[in-house]
């Protein structure tokens, strides 16, 4: 600590009035300092000596205490060894302390983010992040004869806000027709549920039916048709959204989905394919567990979509999805193997995004995790426990959000990003992941602006190095994070067409270009081009012709698909197979100026695996003709055994699932020895494997103890014999 003299006193001590060894003389005034950590005993910092003693007390400094955090919904507690002091709540500003340990608890509705327990130490708490209390979410209960919709199940976790709808089976109807609702841990309604409903057992008309017989419309919804039954397949496992699939069950609405998983071959691959009720009609197709069989005794629709691609349901709010740097606007589209989607949210400032940003179709399954865009504080009324929305305003130059989420910042752009955030309750604070430079933070003061809710960050003539991670966390420490990056996009140069008019010749990102036709003839393709942020234009080049590609519902191979995305020029058709045969040749044509499709067509050739080959001193049993789902199995000659696998089935893609076996020279079981043991028994042995003997007690062997198998797949010598000792009785039997 420091002692500083701020008034001399009178009597003693030097000429300045300062401290002798006597001490301080009558009258003096001194101003205590302490050091980092420590905190001073007096008021206001200052003492006075009077008459040898100090008032208000003598000058200390002691630990510093620290000062209890305001948390919304949370409740800190003192711990402490006895019962008496340990979980005494303490109030908001209140002193905690040093070395003292105090535990944050949330109120009912919801849960801990981060260290409950902290201590503190020297003034300052010891985690480096306070805790804070977020709402709880709720787990979807079971509900008896109905289920979610938009593919929710029992047993997943919503968040808090969202809501869940339901429907009933036939001849049920719901308790409630407002949706499932979170609402801080709690489900609203408690326990969702469909009761019998009597007056949905018949239906009006000229002969009174009963509903259930019907089938073919979802009366619950009134709008898209139901599915009958589907096909069982042999040798497989059926559920329906996640349930055992009853063999009497009758109800399919549309949206229903049913899984089918095969029971494990011999070789132990296991097959797992869906297919899903869409307004009446089932998409999937059954792969090669066995042949299906209707529950109703029919075979499985003709119609059925080829499993090896992807069906894409693009019904998710606020989410942009790309496939090939085009949106995709329509509600179902089938994507062929390989195909790789991406996604942000549609405004990366007012949304986040939980999910995978990029999905790859793979065996007929989306990889990774659907993405859900949630709105943030902006549309949620400033609610403080929502992230903050971050706007963006610039000046001098473009800016564009990027297909993955990025927000892509052309070189000497001028960047201010508003974090919202209602400022009577605090101040945010503005984190980059990089230290270029330091950024200039304040409340919104321009014309028009929001200075009580806009707190702002401005990047100053970006260049490439301001590239980074930008965060906005709030005083309750909820966080939103942009990920920003500079770089000079330009599109390529748009070639001059006979008849066509471009309103510019600028390729800056984000330019606009308006296209006409001069000649009288009309525009095929896109009316205006934008630079995008990945460099490309958002359309093909359109042309001064009255031109459109035809419909290729009748394709010469009957083993081709076709799906048109779209029949404009630059439009696409992607191509897939049925299931046994391979595309030959692109998975996609693009619609040419001249109304045509891009040339070459793919082509559908039938799956075949070449003759795997027969094992040397062994054999195969199967036909001369492999095709997809064939298998092989092999055998070896006498007094050989097998290496490797027994069975091999030829796959979608033309090849075995193993390797052809091998045939090894081997040795047969030689046989036992009476009245002894043998060390292994098996039918074959390998090469140089060995066996030993050993006789019951009270017998000697005759012959040697331990053979061994010879190269030449016979064995060393001939097996012993148990004889009795001489002069020794035979053994007595048990």
């Amino acid at each position: 600590m420091k002692v500083e003299v701020v008034k001399r006193g009178r009597g003693g001590g030097d000429q300045q009035g300062n401290a002798t060894s006597s001490g301080y003389p009558h009258g003096t005034g001194v101003r205590l300092t302490c050091a980092q950590g420590y905190s001073s005993n007096l008021p206001n910092g200052t003492a006075k000596c009077v008459r040898g003693r100090w008032k208000p007390v003598k000058p200390h400094c002691g630990f510093a205490a620290c000062h209890v955090p305001d948390s919304e919904h949370g409740i800190y507690t003192r711990a402490g060894a006895t019962s008496a002091v340990a979980g005494t709540a303490l109030e908001a500003g209140g002193l905690v302390a040093h070395a003292q340990t105090v535990e944050f608890s949330c109120r009912v509705g919801y849960n801990v983010q981060g260290t409950a327990t902290m201590k503190c130490w020297h003034g300052q708490w010891s985690i480096p992040v306070l805790p804070s209390c977020t709402p709880a979410p709720c787990q979807l209960p079971v509900i008896g004869n109905g289920q979610y919709l938009l593919g929710y199940r029992p047993g997943l976790t919503i968040g808090n806000g969202s809501s869940v709808r339901f429907q009933c089976d036939a001849e049920y109807k719901a308790t409630s027709t407002a949706p499932v609702q979170c609402i801080l841990g709690e489900l609203r309604p408690k326990s969702p549920h469909c009761k019998k409903d009597p007056g949905s057992m018949f239906m009006a008309g000229g002969d009174i039916t009963k509903a259930g017989e019907m089938g073919a419309i979802d009366y619950m919804t009134g709008l898209r048709g139901s599915c009958g039954p589907p096909a069982r397949v042999q040798g497989s496992l059926a559920f329906k959204n996640g349930e055992p699939l009853a063999e009497a069950e009758r109800n399919f609405p549309d949206g229903t989905e049913v899984t089918f998983n095969c029971i494990a071959s011999i070789m132990g691959e296991k097959i797992t394919w869906r297919i899903i009720c869409e307004d009446g009609n089932w998409l999937g197709r059954s792969l090669t567990c066995g042949h299906g069989v209707g529950i109703g005794g029919g075979p499985m629709s003709s119609g059925s979509k080829d499993n090896t691609t992807c069906v894409f349901r693009n019904s998710e709010m606020n989410v942009a999805t790309f496939y090939m740097d085009q949106p995709v606007t329509e509600d179902i589209v089938e994507f062929p193997s390989g195909a790789l989607l991406m996604f942000r949210c549609m405004d990366i400032g007012k949304y986040a995004m939980i999910g995978s940003n990029r999905r790859r179709c793979v065996n007929g399954e989306w990889e990774g995790q659907r993405p859900v865009c949630f709105g943030l504080n902006q549309e949620n009324d400033y609610a403080l426990e929502k992230p903050p929305t971050i706007l963006f305003r610039h000046q001098l130059g473009p800016i564009a959000q990027s297909n993955d989420g990025k927000l892509i910042v052309y070189p000497a752009t001028v960047l201010h990003m508003e974090c919202l955030w209602i400022r009577r309750f605090g101040t945010p604070k503005w984190v980059v992941s990089h230290n270029y430079r330091k950024y200039p933070e304040s409340w919104s003061s321009d014309p028009g602006r929001d200075s009580q809710l806009e707190y702002r960050l401005s990047i100053f003539h970006a260049s490439r190095d301001d590239s980074g991670t930008f965060t906005c966390i709030t005083p309750t420490r909820h966080t939103h994070s942009v990920e920003i990056e500079v770089k000079a996009i330009h599109c390529p140069v748009l070639p001059s067409r006979r008849g066509l008019k471009k309103s510019t010749e600028d390729t800056k990102m984000n330019t606009k270009v308006t296209l006409s036709c001069i000649n009288g003839n009309s525009l095929i393709g896109a009316h205006e081009l934008t630079c995008l942020p990945s460099g490309n234009w958002s359309a093909h080049i359109p042309v001064c012709e009255s031109m459109e590609c035809p419909d290729l519902g009748t394709l010469s191979d009957g083993n081709l698909r076709a799906s048109i995305l779209s029949r404009e020029v630059g439009g696409q058709v992607v191509f897939s197979c049925t299931p046994g045969y391979g595309l030959n040749g692109p998975a996609h044509s693009t619609c040419l100026p001249t109304g045509e499709w891009a040339t070459p067509l793919p082509t559908c050739r039938e799956v075949q695996c070449p003759a795997p080959g027969v094992p040397e001193n062994g054999f195969v049993q199967g036909g001369a003709a492999y095709k997809a789902g064939d298998l092989v199995q092999f055998g070896c000659n006498p007094d050989h055994m097998m290496e490797g696998q027994p069975i091999i089935a030829c796959q979608e893609n033309g090849r075995w699932s193993g390797a052809v076996p091998k045939c090894v020279k081997a040795c047969s079981y030689p046989g036992t020895v009476i009245s002894g043991r043998m060390s292994s028994v098996k039918f074959y042995y390998q090469i140089g494997e060995t066996v030993s003997f050993t006789c019951d007690a009270g017998l000697v062997m005759h012959g040697a103890s331990m053979l061994r198998c010879l190269r030449t797949g016979k064995w060393s010598n001939t097996i012993p014999t148990c004889v009795l000792q001489s002069g020794a009785s035979a053994p007595s039997q048990p």
